[in-house]
């Protein structure tokens, strides 16, 4: 993509490395909290997280990839193998919204953490206002300045009401892995059992 091969150039703007952990089971958003961000001058276009998860669609289409799926609610873990309906399912929840959409980039901005002994840059999405559906993204990045570099994850957090129910949910796409979808529900103010829905390929 043209947006990663940019990547390079993103990378000589940060004036001095701070440490940010890599995305893992401890720290789903990959950030170290002791690390600041580098603020950043607004791109023309932010990621396209749409089109990766697209790109990624079409690589397991291709390869005819075996799907597999796991439900865990109330440490109850259910395992089935999925249909490719219930897999563009679960990743169309992460090209939608687009914060590239002209009506809510403006909401967004846009900062960046390096971690040189990687390496690698987590690009940091945000919004201060509430009513967004998107609260965050995190794109992680790893530079290569001989091949292209590669993305290696994303995460997002999601916030939004469908009629009484609150929705909170966590997704976390790993490239040439798996996603995940975990996803807490509030109905009247009670918490209901959080559900974690994981579908995973292979090459």
């Amino acid at each position: 993509m043209k947006y990663i091969l940019s990547l390079l150039l993103l990378i000589a703007l940060i004036p001095s490395c701070k440490n940010a952990s890599a995305p893992g089971a401890g720290n789903q958003a990959g950030v170290d909290s002791a690390a600041a961000p580098d603020s950043l001058t607004a791109p023309a276009s932010f990621f396209p997280v749409a089109d990766y998860i697209g790109g990624q669609l079409k690589i397991i289409d291709s390869l005819q990839l075996p799907i597999s799926k796991t439900v865990i609610v109330n440490q109850h873990e259910a395992l089935s193998a999925a249909t490719d309906t219930e897999l563009r399912a679960q990743a169309q929840q992460f090209r939608s919204p687009d914060i590239n959409d002209p009506a809510l980039k403006a909401k967004y901005t846009q900062t960046s953490i390096a971690d040189q002994s990687v390496p690698s840059v987590t690009l940091i999405f945000s919004t201060a206002d509430t009513s967004l559906v998107i609260q965050k993204i995190n794109v992680y990045v790893k530079p290569d300045p001989v091949n292209n570099d590669k993305v290696t994850g994303v995460y997002m957090e999601k916030r939004f009401y469908k009629a009484d129910t609150l929705y909170n949910q966590k997704l976390i796409w790993k490239t040439d892995k798996n996603m995940q979808v975990i996803t807490e529900k509030k109905v009247n103010g009670k918490t209901l059992p959080v559900e974690q829905v994981k579908i995973s390929w292979s090459y």
